[in-house]
């Protein structure tokens, strides 16, 4: 999820469980912890577009958060000496959690066992911006407009995280339809899969692969309906696409994408420029080019090698 949906769910929390006990400075704490896994975005300041694969893997590891864990609770101790670092400690893990599951209901994936195993799990219910999800975490703050309505600021961020819960149970249901919906239309034929799509719970992206192919549809689960989408041809077993593949950071690519389309433009000396981009990020709504595209050089008779990173 983006950073402000985290914050707001770690102040949320924060209200709820221990402003009552602990004050205003839980609101603080809760709201870095809910962050805190992030620390992985870090990768991205060497302005290397595929650095990308790195983000959500070793700030996000069950492995290695409760380091990260341990040296904010080391942090905030030093900052407010009279709370306890046991509550320091839970209110972090709190934060953790909660900034967890909220990136494992899209479809980005996190890798919670880096760097033992670089597998992405997901549960792609909801798209990685939710205008709903932010809303229903929003809405309590409005209370602080008016010094009357602030104390009900606990209960109101308490009834905010069970409308959350509600929201995401009611999304992980229209997953279940929308990939029930794919499955008829398309006769449960070929990987299958369906990803969210941004402004709602309503519409999903399936993807079908076939022989040289990818097709996508665009299902509504609140009509019942699948309608085809673009065609994407697929090089994906072409020789200079599995040179491409094959090499170490082909390798890496796929432990990334979902849904990878390969392309092959023939060169005239023979060679091949290979692109591959991944279908989890091509919205069927949203008109937009996919902000993750990768090209490699394939010398005739040659091993191909990465050629140019593009990120839009």
């Amino acid at each position: 999820m983006d950073p402000v949906t985290h914050t707001l769910l770690g102040l949320a929390v924060g209200e709820t469980f221990f402003k009552s006990r602990l004050g205003s400075r839980a609101l603080w704490v809760s709201a870095v912890a809910a962050n805190l896994p992030d620390i992985d975005t870090v990768v991205l300041l060497t302005g290397d577009p595929s650095a990308v694969i790195l983000r959500r893997s070793f700030g996000h590891s069950l492995a290695l958060l409760p380091l990260w864990i341990a040296g904010l609770t080391w942090i905030f101790k030093r900052k407010y000496e009279d709370l306890e670092t046991s509550d320091l400690a839970v209110m972090i893990t709190a934060g953790c959690a909660g900034h967890l599951l909220f990136d494992l209901i899209n479809s980005f994936g996190v890798q919670l066992l880096w760097p033992f195993s670089t597998a992405r799990p997901e549960i792609g219910a909801i798209f990685i911006i939710d205008l709903a999800l932010a809303g229903f975490l929003a809405a309590p703050h409005l209370a602080r407009l008016k010094a009357s309505w602030r104390p009900a600021l606990g209960g109101l961020s308490g009834a905010a995280l069970v409308a959350v819960a509600f929201y995401l149970a009611l999304a992980l249901s229209a997953r279940q339809l929308a990939a029930g919906q794919l499955a008829e239309q398309t006769g449960g034929r070929g990987f299958q899969y369906v990803f969210p799509e941004p402004l709602g719970a309503h519409r999903w992206r399936g993807v079908v692969k076939e022989p040289g192919a990818w097709r996508t549809y665009l299902i509504d689960v609140s009509k019942r309906t699948a309608v085809p989408g673009p065609v994407f041809p697929d090089d994906a077993m072409t020789a200079p696409a599995l040179a491409a593949k094959d090499t170490a950071f082909g390798r890496r690519l796929m432990t990334f994408f979902k849904a990878p389309v390969w392309t092959v433009e023939a060169r005239p000396d023979g060679g091949a420029v290979v692109s591959v981009q991944d279908l989890r990020f091509v919205s069927l709504v949203l008109p937009r080019e996919n902000p993750f595209r990768y090209e490699f050089d394939a010398p005739r008779g040659g091993e191909a090698e990465p050629r140019r990173v593009k990120i839009w």
